[in-house]
C-alpha cells in the first residue's frame, strides 16, 4: 500500500513537474526544503528529481536545438532556392521587358519609339512621293489630253484641207477637161 501511494505521488509529481517550469520547480524545492543555520537541507529524492528534470529539459532543449538547426538549414536551402528562382524570374523579366520595348526591323533591333519614328517617316516619305507622282501624272495627263485635242483638231483640219483640196482638184480637172473639150471643139 505504501508502495502504491508512493508511486501515485511520484506519478502526480512527474505530471506536475512536466507542467511546471524549472524556475517553479526550483522555487518549490527551496520552499519545501528546511533551513539549517544558513544552509538549505534538501531531500535527496527531490534533488535527484529536480536534477532529472534539468537533464530532461537539457535533452529536450538539445533535441529542440537540433530540430531548429535542421529547420534553419532547410529554411536556408529554401532561401537559396527562392533566391535562385528570384534571380531567374528577374532575368526573365528583364529579358521580357527588353523584348517588349524593342522590335527587330530589317534585322536591326530598335526601341519601339525609334521604330514608330522610322515607320512614320517611311510612311510620310512614301506619301510625299505618291503625291509628287500623282501631281506629275495629272500634269502629264493634262498635257497629253491637250496634245490629243490639238492633234485631233489638226487631223480634222488636215482632213478638211484634203477634202477641200480634192474638191478643188476635181473642179480644176473638170475645168481643164472642159477647156480641153472646148479647145478640141474649136480645132475641129
Amino acid at each position: 500500500m505504501f508502495a502504491l501511494s508512493l508511486s501515485g505521488n511520484l506519478n502526480a509529481q512527474a505530471v506536475e513537474t512536466e507542467v511546471n517550469t524549472l524556475d517553479k520547480q526550483y522555487e518549490t524545492l527551496m520552499r519545501v526544503s528546511t533551513t539549517y543555520q544558513e544552509y538549505k537541507v534538501i531531500k535527496n529524492v527531490r534533488l535527484n528529481e529536480f536534477w532529472k528534470n534539468i537533464q530532461d529539459s537539457i535533452k529536450t532543449a538539445g533535441v529542440e536545438k537540433l530540430a531548429l538547426k535542421q529547420k534553419i538549414s532547410g529554411l536556408n536551402e529554401e532561401l537559396i532556392t527562392t533566391q535562385n528562382n528570384l534571380s531567374e524570374v528577374t532575368s526573365n523579366l528583364e529579358t521580357s521587358n527588353h523584348d517588349r520595348d524593342r522590335i527587330d526591323f530589317i534585322g536591326i533591333p530598335l526601341k519601339k519609339a525609334a521604330y514608330n519614328s522610322v515607320v512614320w517617316g517611311i510612311i510620310f516619305i512614301l506619301g510625299g512621293l505618291a503625291l509628287f507622282f500623282f501631281f506629275r501624272y495629272n500634269k502629264s495627263n493634262a498635257i497629253t489630253r491637250t496634245t490629243k485635242k490639238e492633234c485631233d483638231t489638226l487631223f480634222n483640219e488636215y482632213d478638211n484641207y484634203k477634202k477641200n483640196t480634192r474638191d478643188k482638184e476635181l473642179q480644176l480637172k473638170r475645168e481643164l477637161q472642159t477647156a480641153i473639150n472646148t479647145i478640141e471643139d474649136l480645132k475641129l
